[in-house]
């Protein structure tokens, strides 16, 4: 892999933005004329901003610590080689440069590169970037901190966990999972759990219609002041890549098939919520801080944090509970997004070029599970072997819209891999076999607020 190289009279800021889409969190700093100094990684860097040097100052002005490298002269001393390969995994590093004896870099070795040429690996150190995830211990949270660990991140979880704590449980005892139990409304907790981190996901909010109306101070904190907060706290340390959950419900009610230039349409507090945060997070993007909108469709499927406020849960659930389907008007049109499915956007995103992420939003979906509400009934209602389903015209919810999910497919290449069919019978089996006992228990339904677990 090729390492990126930073002159030393390159500004810190700069620096970052070097290291940070060189891909491995690492960069080697060179004088003027080519002689390598140091290598330098993102962490380090940010730390001496927060020490209070000014980002315009010099990368060169502050010493390297990771100053090892190979001369071109020891490429074939075992012996050398083997105190190489030691010292990087000593220092947490991956990759030395292999140096002329003027001090000029001509190559660059992997531990891997070196373990092969000696024949024999020595043990790894914990090299992973680290993703923050606020609110990880949730609906989606839950998903995305799995799948980030299975990918070989180091994942830290800042959630205040009024939902429980069980939704961790399976993956607890993973050394790369870090908990920071705390409020994202306070500055000092959200502040520390920045450090060491290379990107953010803010998935925590008081999500949905009903739970904004319960507690809409709360949610005015949240959805927007916390969200300013700690968008503000990355901006300072140059931390570019910030994921921020949004939602389709921005769009309200439309009667064509809605994408991110369309006019937004809020019909409650919690998309006007959105909609706030939405332009104060984008609004501080430039070439440093880069933030990523996600406006996701209405989720659905199996969650190790299970809700049954959401549409096709919902159904699903009463097929089993009442034995048929409630469906309350059933013209409206809904963007449906499976949680796993949605998960692996926040990765891809996280691993795309900011080029391509960066500064945008982005509609989460597809365009083929754009639905009406009474086709979603009949689909659960097939799924399950013919659940009546019973109808009511009346409904009190006003949103009514399509969307199109062109952008985010032509961006990361996204295509769903579940199926309402496929989530509905998953979650309708957990509930014969006893999984979930409880179904109406408050804890799955975000507007109760209820940590109580079964």
């Amino acid at each position: 892999m090729r390492i990126p190289t930073i002159a030393a009279g390159t500004s810190l800021k700069d620096s970052i933005r070097v290291v940070e889409r060189g891909g491995c969190d690492q960069a080697f700093v060179t004088s003027d004329d080519g002689v390598f100094l140091g290598g330098v990684r993102s962490t380090d860097l940010r730390r001496l901003l927060i020490g209070g040097v000014s980002e315009d100052d010099a990368v060169g002005d502050y010493p390297p610590k990771d100053t090892l490298s190979l001369p071109e002269a020891d490429l074939h001393d075992e012996r050398r080689l083997e105190a190489v390969l030691a010292d990087l995994r000593a220092g947490g590093a991956r990759y030395v440069p292999v140096v002329t004896a003027s001090g000029t870099i001509v190559d660059t070795l992997a531990a891997e590169d070196l373990e092969a040429r000696l024949g024999k690996p020595l043990p790894a150190t914990d090299e992973s970037r680290t993703i923050l995830v606020v609110g990880g211990a949730g609906y989606l949270g839950s998903v995305l901190t799995r799948q980030l660990l299975r990918k070989g991140y180091t994942v830290r979880v800042l959630d205040s966990f009024i939902y429980g704590r069980r939704s961790l449980e399976g993956v607890a005892s993973d050394g790369r999972l870090q908990i920071v139990d705390g409020d994202m409304r306070n500055i000092h907790t959200c502040v520390s759990a920045l450090e060491g981190v290379h990107g953010v996901v803010l998935l925590a909010a008081i999500v949905g219609d009903p739970a904004s109306k319960v507690r809409p101070t709360e949610t005015i904190e949240t959805n927007v002041l916390a969200t300013q907060a700690l968008a503000s706290a990355c901006k300072l340390q140059n931390i570019p890549r910030f994921l921020y959950a949004s939602t389709c419900s921005v769009y309200g009610v439309g009667t064509e098939a809605l994408d991110e230039d369309s006019p937004l349409n809020p019909v409650s507090l919690y998309a006007r919520t959105k909609i706030a945060s939405e332009r104060i997070v984008l609004g501080m993007g430039d070439d440093y801080f880069c933030p990523t909108v996600l406006r996701m469709g209405t989720l659905y499927g199996d969650s190790p944090r299970m809700r049954f406020d959401l549409v096709v849960n919902t159904m699903s659930m009463k097929a089993f509970t009442d034995k048929k389907i409630h469906v309350f008007g059933g013209q409206q049109w809904r963007p449906l997004l499976n949680v796993e499915d949605a998960a692996s956007v926040y990765t891809a995103c996280l691993e795309a070029d900011l080029k391509d992420v960066g500064n945008q939003v982005f509609n989460v979906g597809s365009d083929e599970q754009n639905y009406r509400i009474d086709d979603i009934a009949g689909i659960i209602s097939g799924s399950l072997g013919g659940v009546p389903i019973e109808r009511d015209e009346t409904s009190l919810d006003a949103r009514d819209y399509r969307v199109s999910f062109a952008r985010i497919q032509a961006a990361v290449g996204f295509r769903p891999h579940h199926s309402v069919e496929q989530s509905a019978r998953t979650i309708y089996d957990k509930l014969v076999g006893g999984d979930i006992k409880q179904p109406a228990q408050r804890i799955y339904y975000n507007h109760y607020f209820d940590s109580t677990e079964e």
